[in-house]
């Protein structure tokens, strides 16, 4: 997965965050035109939770999304 990142000290620099409640977008193609007129987002992108592990805390069940390895670089 390719995003854009934004540098910011609202986050540690240790720290990636991404939100993963977008929509719009599924496997890669644009949903834009499925919404209803003057409904659709500013902004559409894929879920992240499409791109991130399977894994999950055997105690809570919940994902593990907080401990996801990524790689950050200049463009």
């Amino acid at each position: 997965m390719k995003v854009k990142a934004l540098v910011t000290p609202r986050v540690d620099r240790n720290v990636a965050f991404m939100p993963f409640h977008f929509g719009g977008m599924f496997q890669g193609e644009s949903l834009r035109d499925r919404y209803p007129d003057g409904s659709d987002p500013y902004i559409i992108g894929e879920a992240a939770n499409t791109a991130t592990t399977y894994g999950y805390d055997p105690v809570t069940l919940m994902q593990e999304t907080k401990c996801t390895i990524c790689r950050i670089e200049r463009a």
